[in-house]
């Protein structure tokens, strides 16, 4: 009986969901890597400030934004450590059909969930430590002015968006 049908229509909707999401990785990568997070904060605060008007929690939803953009590269990370740990220990994550591939993973996924959770669990203590209050009366060391190079960029990152959108 076979449950899975391969076409070449699935496969390529397949590589073209992995690419993107390859993408997304490098991008948010390189973001967060070259960018300090109370800029990216400050950044996604101005670009949401729009919305205040009707109640939206701008600075709240942004430092979860920031946060979550900042825990890719070391979720990433936390995965090849397990990884090469449990293949130390004799686990085969390459031989066997996709569902046996499936069930091996369950021994990093666990692991990795842990690890995310006392993770969180330690900023939030960390957050309540620095009396972290959300944006209540929050002033800005520096103040973000929109430069050419900004409109710039935000202009090439649509066209190229859409052209990627357009293209696959």
């Amino acid at each position: 009986v076979r449950l899975l049908k391969i076409t070449q229509e699935g496969l390529i909707k397949g590589l073209l969901i992995s690419f993107r999401l390859f993408i997304l990785i490098l991008t948010t990568s390189l973001l967060t890597l070259a960018t300090s997070p109370i800029s990216l904060t400050d950044g996604i605060e101005r670009l949401l400030s729009v919305f205040k008007f009707i109640g939206m929690p701008a600075h709240e939803i942004a430092m979860m934004m920031t946060i979550a953009l900042r825990f890719i590269p070391t979720l990433l990370e936390e995965t090849e450590k397990i990884m090469k740990a449990q293949i130390s220990r004799g686990a085969d994550f390459e031989s066997g059909n996709i569902f046996n591939r499936a069930k091996n993973l369950i021994p990093i996924l666990i692991p990795l969930f842990i690890n995310a959770f006392r993770r969180a669990d330690e900023l939030a203590i960390a957050m309540e430590a620095k009396c972290y209050r959300g944006g209540e009366g929050r002033t800005h060391y520096r103040e973000l002015k929109i430069k050419k190079a900004d409109i710039l960029t935000f202009i090439l990152t649509v066209v190229i968006t859409i052209m990627v959108s357009v293209m696959f």
